[in-house]
This record gives C-alpha cells, sequence and structure tokens, in this order.
C-alpha cells in the first residue's frame, strides 16, 4: 500500500476545506487551545436586568463529520439584546486526560443563566438522556491524524541582512532550551531561546553566511542566509506592512463588490461554495500535488523539515482562510483586511522558508 506523506495529508486537508464557523451546515473551524485556559466563574453573567426568564428555543440541528484529534462542541442559544441569538457549534482540540463539557442554560429562580461549556478532568461522559452520540470517526481504511508538530520547527526570521550588532529573531515551534544558533558552522554566544522564539545578535567580525540551529537529538536545522551590510531593517518593515495594507485594503474593496449585501444571502452563497469545494476536492488536491512536485524534486519534499513547513503553512492557511469568510460573512472590513495582510504574510514567508530549506538540503550530509 502506498505511503501517505505527511505534507500530502496537509495538503488534502487544505484543498478540502469548508469554513463553516459561519454556518451549522459547514465545518466550522477548530479552536487551538494550546493551554487550558486560567480557571474562571463558567456562569456568565448578563448585564443586570437582562436575565433571559422563559428557556432557550429548542437547538438547531448541525451537520458534522467526525475529525480524528477534535471534539466538537455544539452550538447554543445566547441572550443578546433582549432576544434569543443562535451561536453555531465549532471544534476543539482534544486535550489528554480531559474532557469537554458543553455549555448550557440552567433554570435558577425566574431566570435563566449560562454555564459557558468547559475542559474538565477524566474520559468523555456519556450522552444526556435524548441526546445523540457523538458520530464516529470516519477512517476510511487510515490511521486516524491530525497535524501535530512535534520537532523544532523554524518558520521564519527576520532581518535577512543588516549590521554587526543588528538584533535577528527567528521564529518557529518547540526550540529546545539548549538549542544553539550556528554562524557558518560556529555558535554565537549569547542567543535567548524560547520554545517560539529566538533572539540573537550578529556576533563581531561575522561575515554573510548561513545561519543554523543545533538542537540536540535532531539534525541541523537551517534557518536561512544572512547578509553583513549596512541596511536599515526597521525602516524596511515599516514599508513593506504599509504596502502589505493597501494591497489587502484594494483586495477586499474588490471582494466586497462580488458579495452580496444582504446577510442571508451571503450565508447562502458560502454554503454553495462549499458544496462546490466538496465535489472537487480530490480534483484539487491532484492539482496542488502536482504543483509542489513539479516545483521541488522527490528527495526534497521527503525531508522531515521540508514536510514539517509545507504542515505548518497549510495549517495556517486553513485558519486564515476560515477566518476570511467569517469576516466576509459579518462585512467586518477591518477584519478582512487584517487577514488579507495575515494571508499575504503566510505565503512570502512560505515562499521564503522553502527556498531557504532547499538551499540547506543541498548542503546537508
Amino acid at each position: 500500500m502506498r505511503r501517505v506523506e505527511p505534507w500530502l495529508l496537509a495538503v488534502t486537508a487544505v484543498t478540502g476545506i469548508a469554513a463553516g464557523a459561519t454556518t451549522s451546515s459547514a465545518q466550522p473551524s477548530p479552536r487551538d487551545h494550546r493551554a487550558p485556559p486560567a480557571a474562571r466563574d463558567h456562569h456568565r453573567e448578563p448585564p443586570p436586568g437582562d436575565y433571559p426568564r422563559e428557556a432557550p428555543p429548542p437547538p438547531h440541528e448541525e451537520k458534522l463529520e467526525a475529525r480524528a484529534g477534535f471534539v466538537w462542541a455544539a452550538g447554543r442559544w445566547d441572550w443578546r439584546g433582549g432576544k434569543w441569538e443562535w451561536l453555531p457549534g465549532h471544534w476543539e482540540r482534544e486535550r489528554p486526560g480531559k474532557r469537554w463539557n458543553p455549555g448550557r442554560w440552567d433554570h435558577q429562580g425566574d431566570r435563566w443563566v449560562l454555564v459557558e461549556g468547559s475542559w474538565g478532568d477524566g474520559a468523555a461522559p456519556p450522552p444526556s438522556p435524548g441526546e445523540p452520540p457523538a458520530p464516529a470517526p470516519d477512517d476510511r481504511g487510515e490511521h486516524p491524524r491530525e497535524w501535530k508538530l512535534d520537532r523544532p520547527v523554524v518558520s521564519s526570521y527576520w532581518p535577512v541582512k543588516g549590521k554587526i550588532g543588528s538584533r535577528i529573531v527567528i521564529r518557529g515551534r518547540n526550540f529546545p532550551e539548549d538549542a544553539m544558533v550556528m554562524w557558518n558552522g560556529t555558535q554565537v554566544t549569547g542567543a535567548k531561546v524560547e520554545p517560539e522564539r529566538i533572539v540573537v545578535a550578529v556576533p563581531p567580525g561575522a561575515t554573510s553566511g548561513a545561519l543554523s540551529l543545533h538542537t540536540g537529538r535532531h539534525r541541523e536545522l537551517t534557518v536561512g542566509n544572512f547578509e553583513v551590510a549596512n541596511y536599515d531593517a526597521e525602516a524596511e518593515a515599516r514599508r513593506r506592512a504599509e504596502e502589505e495594507r493597501r494591497q489587502a485594503e484594494q483586495a477586499w474593496a474588490e471582494r466586497q463588490k462580488q458579495l452580496a449585501k444582504d446577510r442571508a444571502a451571503r450565508l447562502a452563497a458560502i454554503e454553495q461554495h462549499h458544496r462546490e469545494l466538496d465535489e472537487t476536492r480530490e480534483q484539487r488536491r491532484a492539482e496542488r500535488e502536482r504543483e509542489i512536485r513539479a516545483k521541488w524534486e522527490a528527495a526534497f519534499l521527503a525531508d522531515p523539515d521540508t514536510q514539517a513547513e509545507l504542515t505548518l503553512h497549510a495549517q495556517r492557511i486553513a485558519e486564515l482562510v476560515r477566518m476570511r469568510e467569517v469576516a466576509e460573512l459579518s462585512g467586518n472590513g477591518k477584519l478582512g483586511v487584517r487577514i488579507g495582510v495575515a494571508q499575504s504574510r503566510e505565503d512570502d514567508r512560505h515562499q521564503a522558508r522553502m527556498t531557504a530549506l532547499h538551499d540547506g538540503f543541498g548542503r546537508k550530509p
């Protein structure tokens, strides 16, 4: 049986996106809660005198497919401005040893009080009487999977050139405390290492060359090339940010011309778009696979660092696409522009990272 590579799973997931934080019939985006929230009182208090006096309406039917590694947090009614408003459900990432307690409305005296959904200790409880059980995973002959990056991964670094003494910020995931920054194969002292960020200064006497990370049991991890030059990185960053904002505003304005003015019509258009995505999923996945294989050689794509980058990019694009649909449905221009900027930066980051990995791949033993 053909081995399914992790990066292809990521491509499959992205090309099959049906963002549904906007509708109960689509697949909503997962909420990535990497750390448990601080303890709080889950009884949400509305403004004084604004408690509902009658029970909430029956819940909406939500159509969804099981997702390995996630728990479904069902939609519920919320009391806003003196009336009931439906909030669609969403996916929560599973937490080892934890179970999801769904939110509910409690009848207390002459009013109803909301108890928010939350994570608790122990295995998942059985469904309440009359509540349908959670859908069983549909593995379709494959092992359950989730996008998981447990190895050190570099996502970006900035700036790519600068003076002696300039600060370089390397971003990524899972950096060990003993990670060492290497400059042309020589360790750079004084680096400040955090799990998702490493800050280091261009050392005295440094010349242009390759940056990499030594991360213990893993192979040396390519960061990228750095040019030692008289360069104002901050001014360049401001210029790029302004250009990205301008392009995102223009793209948002053009997109608004294509969207219906009415919220219901927008919702219907999004649902239709999701159906079209479902119908063309395999075709788009195959096209994306051909595109990637045509651009990069097979040995490079099989490298674990390359697969980690492709997976990371797929995760980020999936989240941004879902957020963009939420902005379009609500007509939130500020959010739409911010997401547009983020997508542009992510595409640029990914292209730069793939180029850096490819350059470093040729130097690997």
